[in-house]
């Protein structure tokens, strides 16, 4: 009985055994396949840095994101020398800087924090390592600088600043990117009560008891952590406690 192995795989077994796959190869490989991390291993750091736009655009297992990434450290000799247009196009890499790696990086690129600011699901001490990068180096920046433009790219990293930090932020900042901070998910409760803080603040959206529902749309998840001494008013919706805040 015949056994016939699909072209592409014959193609991928060739070019692993005989030289690695290129980045060219990659490029001419069809949509629907898979890229599996042997296939990925054989690729040399100068093809995976050329490719990177490509390899880190979707979801990637955590291993095949730490071969990229090492592969990435081993191209530039050391995390420290990768070009700010190569760690704003990282996209799900992200997944497999350490915090220490963090530590050897400046983020003072706003193309740069943009990529990190999305949403990765990184752990919490992937994220503090973020936080402090971004109040040491961004711009010469301190949080009472921050425009709606530099919130919009910090974004997820918000969710690690402390409250204290978060409370220097503008509240006129604030109010224009509070849809966007209202959206953020897992952000934990200091970090909320923070935007809460900015949230009735004159220049913000001032009292609560005067908010409308148009209010209540724009602050989104906020408003579960504004003091409820100051009675929001929520018609229909129903204020949560910190501990059964809804952040999906």
């Amino acid at each position: 009985m015949d056994i016939k192995i699909p072209i592409t795989i014959c193609f991928l077994m060739y070019i692993g055994t005989a030289h690695g796959l290129t980045c060219e190869e990659y490029l001419e490989l069809p949509i629907e396949d898979n890229l599996s991390i042997s296939d990925l291993q054989s690729m040399q750091p100068e093809d995976v840095v050329q490719c990177l736009l490509q390899l880190g655009k979707e979801r990637l297992p955590l291993a095949e994101a730490e071969f990229i990434w090492k592969s990435i450290i081993k191209f530039y000799d050391g995390v420290g020398n990768i070009p700010d247009e190569v760690l704003g196009i990282l996209h799900w890499v992200t997944i497999a800087i350490t915090p220490e790696d963090y530590s050897n990086m400046t983020l003072s690129n706003i193309d740069v924090i943009q990529n990190f600011g999305l949403n990765y699901n990184l752990n919490e001490e992937q994220l503090s390592a973020l936080a402090t990068r971004v109040l040491e180096d961004f711009a010469s920046k301190a949080p009472e600088d921050y425009t709606f433009y530099d919130l919009s790219a910090i974004r997820q990293i918000l969710c690690a600043f402390n409250r204290s930090v978060i409370e220097r932020i503008h509240p006129s900042s604030y109010r224009e990117a509070s849809i966007m901070i209202g959206k953020l998910e897992n952000c934990n409760a200091e970090a909320m009560s923070g935007f809460a803080t900015l949230a009735v603040q004159k220049l913000a959206f001032g009292a609560p008891e005067k908010w409308g529902e148009n209010v209540l749309k724009l602050v989104g998840k906020v408003a579960d952590f504004v003091p409820k001494q100051l009675n929001v008013k929520l018609g229909p919706q129903e204020t949560k406690t910190a501990g059964t805040t809804d952040l999906q």
